[in-house]
């Protein structure tokens, strides 16, 4: 059933819970569209249409950010399992935004704190280092004040071009954030104020 009432009440459970055990942080509202029956995550997330998809996980959001900072995911086009790693996604602007982009979108404008990006690319780029996604749109045309996060340990592929493409932190290690992000910003391949940006981000949303 798409009860959103039931959902919310959910979220909020789950967000006690994750309260109980010290946790203020919960990386788990999936919204991603299934194309693909084998596709490893498609238990959690709410079927093939983005209005329902969009107000499912609004409805976790709101639920769970009684209680922790909720963050929804896979940004974006993550539909198939085996491939994920390395499968590039090939969309028209149109379909993007029209079939898989506005749940994330109704997930954004209910307040979620965090967006993590997807494994895959789009368009020829990482998700994690997808400027089109991160900054044109996400940032720029939703106004997301948020965090973006990576997926774990494969999720991020570069330090210069996920930086510049909006990443704010990469999860779970620092791989290519860290004593790398530091030598780039001193060798002036990404500008001190793009660490500042993702700084500020991520303690706005803690203060938040």
């Amino acid at each position: 059933t798409f009860d959103r009432d039931l959902e919310e009440r959910i979220g909020e459970a789950m967000g006690i819970e994750a309260r109980a055990q010290g946790s203020d942080f919960f990386g788990g509202v999936c919204v991603n569209l299934p194309r693909h029956p084998g596709w490893g995550r498609a238990q959690e997330t709410f079927g093939e249409d983005p209005c329902l998809l969009g107000e499912m996980g609004a409805s976790m959001v709101r639920g769970l950010q009684r209680h922790v900072m909720a963050c929804v995911k896979h940004y974006a086009c993550n539909s198939i399992e085996e491939s994920r790693f390395f499968v590039d996604v090939r969309i028209d602007e149109r379909t993007l935004r029209e079939v898989y982009l506005p749940h994330f979108k109704r997930c954004v404008d209910e307040g979620a704190a965090g967006v993590m990006s997807a494994y895959n690319k789009v368009s020829g780029w990482y998700c994690a280092q997808n400027r089109h996604l991160l900054r044109d749109i996400l940032k720029g045309d939703w106004g997301f004040a948020g965090l973006v996060m990576s997926d774990f340990l494969w999720g991020t592929r570069s330090t210069v071009y996920a930086a510049l493409g909006g990443l704010d932190i990469e999860m779970p290690l620092r791989r290519y954030f860290g004593r790398r992000l530091e030598r780039a910003v001193r060798k002036g391949t990404v500008p001190e104020k793009v660490g500042d940006e993702a700084v500020t981000r991520n303690l706005r949303t803690k203060a938040r």
